[in-house]
């Protein structure tokens, strides 16, 4: 547990991370819990005895870890749940996960162009395909950078407002179909600027690689997909079993 007096040591993190720290542990504890209000910036500023700037950066850094939620008027709120934890035995979109497990699924950011599609993918590497680039998002708090290519043959919209919902749906309406089989890798790594800006995390922050190849029921390649997933909010689990033991 973060204790709460706070070190002016030198060398020593700047107070409004230690402030941060102490928010962030008493939520990670369940000490705040989800829907709980967190003091004002005034009485932070009173409470640590530091200026209104300070108790207002730490109020900043846990909104951008997903932590909490302002609002004008109304006060900063806990909006923090536990990690998420996605099963792999299965196919299923973002938007069907999260309604599943009775979560609100949201979209932030979400670009449509047509580029080449990077080195890395084979043969089809340096084809150009449609990009799209998106952060979902989990009852508000942002979850998963999503960076996908598809083949020009999916005829994908290109304006962004029509991607209201998930895009399986509509490859399933444009006539593609959904995919019927993925293969995918999983790693771990420490997220690059533009993965940091778009789930405005810190560079601290580990996040888990999802590289997604999807497959058709004609067996064609229609969608190439890396996720990136907040690493302290998400979690897989797999089920297996000993097969020579039956």
């Amino acid at each position: 547990m973060i204790m709460e007096k706070l070190t002016t040591k030198k060398g020593g993190k700047a107070l409004y991370i230690q402030i941060k720290d102490i928010y962030r542990d008493k939520i990670l504890s369940g000490e705040l819990k989800l829907g709980d209000k967190i003091e004002s910036e005034m009485e932070i500023q009173q409470k640590y005895n530091v200026s209104r700037i300070t108790a207002r950066q730490a109020i900043l850094d846990l909104e951008k870890e997903g932590m909490v939620k302002r609002g004008r008027g109304k006060g900063t709120f806990v909006i923090w749940q536990p990690a998420i934890e996605e099963e792999l035995s299965h196919i299923m979109s973002f938007t069907k996960e999260m309604e599943h497990r009775n979560r609100v699924p949201g979209t932030k950011g979400l670009s449509v162009s047509i580029e080449p599609l990077p080195e890395g993918f084979g043969s089809h590497s340096k084809e150009k395909m449609y990009c799209i680039r998106r952060v979902r998002t989990a009852d508000d708090v942002k979850l998963v950078y999503f960076v996908s290519y598809f083949p020009l043959s999916t005829n994908l919209p290109l304006d962004p407002d029509e991607y209201s919902e998930s895009i399986y749906e509509i490859l399933d309406y444009t006539g593609t179909g959904l995919p019927v089989r993925i293969e995918e890798k999983i790693s771990a790594q420490m997220p690059d600027k533009e993965v940091r800006d778009a789930l405005n995390i810190p560079k601290t922050l580990p996040v888990l690689v999802r590289q997604r190849l999807s497959y058709s029921a004609t067996n064609e390649l229609i969608e190439y997909t890396t996720c990136y997933y907040r690493g302290d909010l998400y979690t897989y689990s797999i089920s297996t079993t000993n097969q020579s033991a039956e």
